[in-house]
């Protein structure tokens, strides 16, 4: 660690400021001007490879132009890295040398004000990243600048600051340092039968050598089901017995250290034909199935009113919830009827229609069992 400020000792030595109207106050570093640029720096202009992170609470803007965020390998003459959190609900990674400012990067990212959230900067050699709330979403690459110090700022807003601390990049020997997290999956593409995934990457003290994907058929469950150097894409098969997959990844390095898992992606069982179309409008909501007899085997048989589109309803996904916690696909059929093996305590079942554009429309949650004799009238 080279530096960590959180200001409870009620002053700000070690800043140098410019701009705007800062102070200490409530154990926080605040800017209180919505009428200018405003910075504040701290550390050594020697610094090279380092995470800048910082607690950031924007307080108030001037227009959707404003920003608030953390500053890296700072110049004397205000050149800079920058992350911010804009008015406008995105986040941004960018440069500015000599009054020039190149965005780098951005990301959706909502911005609400008085709401406090963690960003960090990563810069090591040329690999810049962006972290915001634990998460690894903005990535870039540039040469430009390469040693400095760290800042926070403003532009055309207020806010309050707390928790400053910077964490320099340094090889071990041995090595124990762990990667920082990658970015949590997104989907490329669902099929019938696969799910495609790509991440951001992430950075590491000495260098990232795979990343380790897991998945699972419940959210408890999380399995490695594959390892790969890079950050995708990578098609996994879909369960047929999920009503949802979760996916997530880490980063491993050369000593095996492994990186905290990312936050999970979960995507629903897919219908059992190709997507097609570009209708937009989803189905009815299909009536809450009953359990209307049995098989001489003693499975259940489960109808329900059927839904309305439309173009037309191509199929119907039977979805079982047992223990709380269990969710298990028990069917796909093409009618309002299926034949089910049910099993567990307190089971729940519910029914998702699907037209060809895959647009959706659930059931009610019910309790599996015949319909309840309704109570008689005087």
């Amino acid at each position: 660690m080279l530096l960590s400020d959180d200001f409870q000792d009620g002053n700000a030595a070690g800043w140098r400021t410019s701009g705007g109207r800062w102070s200490v106050a409530d154990e926080t570093f605040r800017q209180d001007s919505v009428s200018a640029r405003a910075t504040a720096r701290t550390g050594d202009q020697s610094w090279s490879d380092y995470a800048v992170s910082v607690r950031v609470q924007p307080l108030a803007y001037r227009d959707s132009r404003s920003s608030a965020g953390v500053q890296a390998r700072v110049q004397s003459d205000g050149s800079h890295y920058y992350l911010t959190t804009r008015a406008d609900n995105k986040v941004e990674l960018g440069r500015v040398v000599s009054g020039r400012t190149t965005v780098l990067a951005t990301a959706d990212y909502a911005s609400a004000l008085q709401f406090w959230r963690s960003l960090s900067l990563v810069v090591k050699g040329s690999q810049l990243i962006g972290v915001v709330n634990g998460t690894p979403l903005l990535n870039a690459t540039d040469t430009r600048l390469t040693r400095g110090r760290a800042a926070v700022a403003t532009n055309y807003a207020t806010a309050a600051f707390d928790d400053v601390r910077v964490d320099g990049w340094t090889a071990t020997s041995p090595d124990t340092q762990a990667p920082l997290a990658p970015g949590r999956p997104s989907v490329v593409e669902v099929t019938p039968t696969t799910v495609t995934l790509t991440w951001r990457p992430t950075i590491d003290n000495v260098g990232v050598v795979d990343y380790i994907v897991y998945q699972g058929e419940q959210f408890y469950q999380q399995i490695p089901v594959r390892t790969v150097t890079g950050t995708g894409p990578v098609t996994l098969p879909f369960s047929p017995t999920a009503a949802s997959m979760q996916f997530s990844v880490a980063a491993r390095d050369a000593a095996g250290n492994v990186s905290l898992v990312t936050d999970r992606t979960s995507v629903p069982q897919p219908p059992s034909y190709p997507k097609t179309g570009d209708d937009a409008v989803a189905p009815s909501a299909p009536g809450s199935p009953v359990l209307s007899g049995r098989t001489a085997d003693g499975r259940g048989i489960l109808t329900w009113t059927p839904a309305t589109d439309n173009v037309a309803v191509r199929e119907y996904h039977v979805i079982l919830v047992t223990n709380i916690d269990e969710v298990r696909l028990l069917a796909k059929v093409s009618e309002p009827t299926a034949t089910v093996t049910v099993n567990g305590s307190n089971p729940l079942v519910r029914v998702i229609a699907y037209d060809a554009a895959w647009n959706s429309a659930s059931s009610p949650l019910v309790p599996y069992g015949p319909t309840p004799t309704p109570t008689p009238t005087a």
